[in-house]
């Protein structure tokens, strides 16, 4: 199992839910296709494999939902792309490896009634819950990416795909620098042709992505789910359960548009006047010039 939580800490971002945004449910059903227990490994130790047991999970049945809201200021860039030249081991030749991600919603929050992961089975222990000085963070998003591998020399596409994923995580860490986190996050590959490679950075509106998730409740096998939680402790140790389960979505639902706080009404009427008071001054400044 691989050290994961603090990773995904760094990625959390540090945004604030917008003043309007309509939330999305997406329901799973499937099967656990493995899961493991990692126990006690060393934080220097380059591989815990040696530190794992199996759990006895395969086959059995599992369903959950998650939410997520569109219009929801984002921690992060909605949208980037990145560039890798690498070299083919097999012919010397190098090919390029493009990637886009757009972020429809990535938002975090320290309100721990927006956690929505599920208790794992053999679940670890968070010592962290709840003790003074802690810092706890919920963190959701929703994205949708594309991936491109060509010939550096000649531009031909050697391969092209597009995903989607809904992740949800909590984290927790003290001033020691222990932590623990937990994970749930559902993912699903669409068609993506490789004669459209050239339009793999393409913005798509919200519209695109609730279609391919659609198309995830058509096959029954085409979602793949990952839940794991992860813990250091003080003394440096690695502590956690991984399950990994396949299914289908069930069914995306649009839940609610939210409603305005009065603390945003009153950010809003403050940008009205803040406007009212620079087309005044711009009034003013054009009849003196006159």
């Amino acid at each position: 199992m691989k050290k994961h939580w603090m990773a995904i800490a760094l990625c959390a971002g540090l945004g604030q839910t917008a003043a309007m945004a309509t939330t999305y449910k997406v329901d799973f059903e499937g099967t656990l296709r493995s899961g493991n227990k990692m126990v006690d490994c060393p934080a220097d130790s380059v591989d815990c494999a040696g530190f794992l047991q199996d759990l006895p999970l395969q086959g059995q049945s599992f369903s959950m939902s998650l939410t997520f809201e569109i219009g929801a200021t984002p921690g992060r860039s909605t949208f980037s792309t990145t560039h890798q030249v690498s070299t083919d081991s097999n012919s010397g030749r190098s090919y390029d490896s493009r990637s886009a991600v757009e972020r429809y919603a990535n938002w975090a929050t320290n309100d721990a009634t927006a956690a929505q992961i599920p208790s794992l089975p053999s679940a670890s222990t968070n010592t962290l819950d709840g003790v003074a000085g802690v810092t706890h963070q919920v963190y959701t998003s929703a994205t949708r990416s594309r991936n491109v591998r060509s010939w550096t020399d000649t531009q031909q596409v050697l391969g092209a795909s597009e995903g989607w994923g809904v992740v949800s995580t909590e984290i927790w860490q003290d001033a020691s620098g222990a932590g623990f986190q937990n994970f749930v996050a559902l993912s699903g590959r669409s068609a993506f042709s490789t004669a459209s490679a050239d339009s793999y950075d393409d913005r798509e509106p919200l519209a695109y992505f609730l279609d391919m998730l659609q198309q995830s409740t058509q096959c029954q096998q085409c979602v793949h789910l990952q839940w794991f939680d992860s813990s250091l402790s003080q003394n440096g140790l690695y502590n956690g359960v991984r399950v990994d389960g396949v299914g289908r979505l069930v069914s995306i639902t649009e839940v609610a548009a939210a409603v305005p706080e009065p603390s945003s009404y009153a950010l809003m009427l403050a940008g009205v006047a803040a406007i009212g008071v620079a087309a005044r001054r711009r009034k003013a400044g054009a009849t003196l010039k006159a």
